[in-house]
């Protein structure tokens, strides 16, 4: 990826680049070579031949990987399947991209912070109105696969830090949730998009807001977990991310969420995004040319009869 093909929502200096390189032992030489051995393996495949990648979206995958070729592809398999069993929250895009008028963050903040914090990005999640007939968990999850894309494409970084502030979170929004719908979003986040997670910092959690913690706990990977980190207020986030790379709201010296809103909601509708992401609605397997094993939806939650809120 060239500085030229940035995008405004996650800039990344060429510095940043070479020296996210250099920590994973990275060679320019060697990375192009793992790009086209993966690319040839993708157009092998009868279940992947006919979807989009680009060497963007595969080099973003090595680094998630550690540049290890057999990750790589299975996390880019993972990517086209569980896509291609969640059209909902992965074609619904359009009605976003082509309405310029349309409110997908009517209810909620969602930001990625524009300066990157020791390589890595700064995610930020916030309900904003404490209504839950307002809440629809499926935009989130949907707008957040969106703009997975984009990042697989644009950002380049080591990983992710993910802020959720649950200020305004109450029992009724977590009863409208779709247990199926969540396990889905988490099976392309975690096996398909794949970004390394350093950390989620849950702030402002009250006695109500662990019960919130331990309900997402049942969707995430083991190792995700060790990662949760929960806080009473925002100001002990400052003793893990300088206030530097936090938006004002937190203290912080970036724009605030407000802004970061409205800037979003202009560059999705700009071509360099839209174009992209509406091309991306492609990037589904088709589940009935696999050869050998097929599909099995084993990383669902069955009956959810076991999901537990304590």
């Amino acid at each position: 990826m060239h500085l030229k093909d940035q995008h405004p929502l996650y800039p990344c200096s060429e510095s940043d680049k070479q020296e996210i390189r250099r920590e994973l032992g990275m060679k320019e030489s060697i990375l192009q070579e793992d790009i086209d051995a993966i690319l040839d393996w993708f157009n092998k495949q009868a279940h992947l031949v006919h979807a989009p990648i680009d060497r963007d979206h595969i080099e973003k995958l090595l680094i998630s990987t550690n540049g290890s070729r057999e990750k790589t592809k299975r996390r880019i398999d993972n990517f086209y399947k569980y896509r291609s069993q969640a059209p909902e929250l992965v074609l619904s895009r359009r009605e976003v991209l082509t309405n310029p008028l349309y409110n997908g963050w009517s209810f909620y903040h969602q930001a990625a912070m524009f300066e990157l914090y020791e390589k890595k990005r700064i995610s930020i999640f916030k309900i904003t109105d404490p209504d839950p007939s307002k809440f629809d968990a499926d935009v989130i999850f949907r707008n957040t696969i969106m703009l997975g894309d984009l990042r697989l494409k644009f950002d380049y970084m080591l990983g992710e830090i993910w802020i959720m502030d649950l200020e305004n979170v109450s029992f009724g929004h977590i009863l409208r949730v779709n247990p199926t719908t969540i396990q889905k979003f988490m099976n392309i986040i975690q096996d398909g998009v794949g970004f390394k997670m350093f950390e989620i910092h849950f702030i402002n959690v009250s006695s109500f807001g662990q019960h919130v913690v331990n309900f997402l706990k049942q969707f995430v990977k083991p190792k995700i977990m060790e990662r949760f980190v929960c806080h009473e207020n925002s100001e002990n986030l400052h003793k893990y991310i300088p206030k530097k790379y936090l938006p004002k709201d937190y203290g912080g010296e970036q724009p605030s969420l407000n802004d970061m809103k409205a800037i979003l909601r202009k560059e999705l509708l700009k071509d360099l995004s839209k174009n992209y992401l509406l091309e991306c609605c492609q990037q589904l397997s088709d589940e009935s040319k696999r050869m050998g094993t097929k599909y099995q939806e084993e990383h669902l939650v069955g009956s959810f009869k076991k999901l537990e809120f304590d």
